[in-house]
């Protein structure tokens, strides 16, 4: 049970550089939760293989404090065209309790056919922990209509994200984007996305670093509006089939290998 008091500012200015152009500056604190997976008690355990030995496990920490950051964000917007928009931006973010992965000691009683009434052992546990980190990149973005309703836009993001002492941060891609086209008009949309990003950090799992590797999906929307109370969209999710691969160190030390098919969603909304 933990209480917390957390004073979160903001700033954000714009600058009217010109009539198609502004520059958008902005500093924030911000406090986030950890995940529950992440908070919960509950430890799986491997016992030690002798008496007096150590054991290993993994699970939650119930003491994880909240991820606070503070964040500052600088931005060019060109709209060189109607409907149209070119983007830069620059960002840092100063992680004072990122939530990473480490290792804790703690004793469990443990029993076994020499020792029927337990004994106090040691395991070594895998589990999340706070640490300091920061992140820093550069966004790139385009998005123009082509004419006859068609259009596109695309967007690049480089990440440079490390906890303190170097180990990378959890989930954080160095390069992602985002490559799409688009058809619209009063009663019809279409949408079709390709995006990638490059291997990132997923953790620890038996004391070993464990990465997902690169991956690349494609993903499709339609939709119609039939007036202004029914309308029908289309979803289709992964249309590549594309397979989540992990590794350890490198890629020539293959972890798993997860892969769940295409996805597609029909909805119906109807307003009375």
């Amino acid at each position: 049970d933990h209480s917390y008091n957390d004073i979160l500012p903001s700033a954000n200015v714009v600058f009217d550089l010109r009539k198609d152009l502004l520059a958008r500056f902005a500093v924030s604190r911000t406090m986030t939760r950890p995940d529950y997976s992440a908070l919960a008690g509950a430890v799986s355990l491997s016992p030690p293989a002798a008496v007096g030995g150590t054991g290993s496990g993994s699970g939650g920490n119930p003491d994880l404090k909240p991820i606070r950051s503070t964040n500052i964000d600088a931005t060019i917007e060109w709209y060189f065209a109607p409907k149209a928009l070119m983007t830069a931006s620059a960002f840092y973010m100063d992680l004072s309790s990122y939530v990473g992965y480490g290792q804790v000691t703690k004793k469990y009683m443990t029993y076994c056919s020499l020792v029927p009434q337990g004994f106090l052992a040691d395991y070594v546990l895998t589990v999340p922990v706070n640490t300091k980190g920061s992140v820093k990149g550069f966004e790139l973005g385009y998005q123009q209509p082509l004419g006859g309703n068609f259009g596109v836009d695309v967007n690049y993001t480089y990440t440079d994200a490390k906890e303190h002492g170097g180990q990378p941060l959890v989930g954080a891609s160095r390069n992602t984007y985002n490559i799409g086209a688009y058809f619209e008009n009063n009663h019809f949309n279409a949408r079709l996305v390709y995006n990638y990003r490059s291997s990132f950090y997923s953790g620890l799992d038996r004391s070993t670093a464990f990465f997902q590797d690169a991956v690349a999906n494609l993903a499709a929307s339609l939709g119609w509006r039939v007036n202004d109370n029914i309308s029908v969209t289309f979803d289709a999710h992964n249309l590549l089939n594309s397979k989540l691969k992990y590794f350890a160190l490198n890629e020539d030390q293959p972890r798993s290998i997860y892969q769940s098919g295409r996805q597609y969603y029909l909805n119906a909304r109807v307003k009375f």
